[in-house]
């Protein structure tokens, strides 16, 4: 595979202005904010980010595409293009807060939510991903949603058509927000907390309570159904599990 196509099936790029400021107009970015773009390309969206933002970092793994997002934005004084892979860079580099913007290359999504809730100090953080992992993201059932549940508060925010792509994708996308949150969970308890998690999704309801601790943090909690749990509720299961446990 060249150099080209190996660009080419990485990533799907937007590059029509129009869909770009109307993708943009669902975003809370102002001129005093320092923002980091994930996956840059040629620079289409960089080129929207840095008059809306205070100074832009945009990221670009391929060194072939950061070239050309640095030469379209020789005149540009708030811009740093970084030549470098976006699951090696350090985001918790210097003090000053900072949000995101990124249209990431879909299959590196887990991986980019992950690394924003986890490893950054980004307070706001928009990704175009795809909707089926938009869903999971908010499905209470599965292992990752409950993971940052804790950390961060997801929405949904825009669907974006395939035919804004170039290559099309054979998926629909969506414009997520990932909102950073007081952490309902302490660090000393996010181990207990990765544990809880992965039994209550695979239903070992008893291996973590007794029947009667079962029913007591149930009644707790207000739960009514299994099937539709709040974060709120989730929350207040795992200290009841705790204070069980303890």
């Amino acid at each position: 595979m060249n150099k080209n196509n190996e660009i080419r099936f990485s990533q799907n790029f937007i590059t029509s202005k129009e869909n770009i400021k109307e993708i943009l107009s669902y975003t809370n970015f102002d001129k005093e904010d320092e923002l980091i773009e994930l996956g840059c390309g040629k620079g289409h969206f960089t080129k929207e980010l840095v008059k809306r933002g205070k100074f832009v970092t945009a990221i670009e793994k391929d060194h072939q595409l950061s070239l050309i997002a640095q030469e379209s934005m020789n005149n540009v004084a708030n811009i740093q293009i970084v030549n470098k892979d976006i699951l090696e860079y350090d985001f918790l580099i210097g003090s000053k807060p900072y949000k995101i913007f990124g249209n990431i290359p879909f299959n590196l999504s887990t991986k980019i939510v992950k690394i924003i809730a986890y490893k950054t100090k980004a307070t706001v953080s928009y990704l175009i991903v795809e909707k089926g992992f938009s869903k999971r993201l908010l499905n209470n059932k599965r292992t990752l949603a409950l993971l940052l549940l804790p950390t961060v508060n997801i929405e949904i925010l825009k669907s974006i058509p395939n035919f804004y792509f170039h290559p099309k994708p054979n998926i629909t996308a969506v414009l997520i927000k990932i909102k950073r949150i007081e952490t309902k969970i302490s660090r000393k308890d996010w181990k207990l907390y990765e544990n809880f998690v992965r039994k209550w999704v695979n239903k070992e309801y008893y291996s973590l309570f007794t029947k009667n601790q079962f029913n007591k943090a149930m009644k707790h909690a207000k739960v009514t159904s299994l099937e539709s749990l709040t974060a709120e509720q989730i929350i207040s299961i795992f200290n009841s599990y705790k204070l069980f446990r303890n």
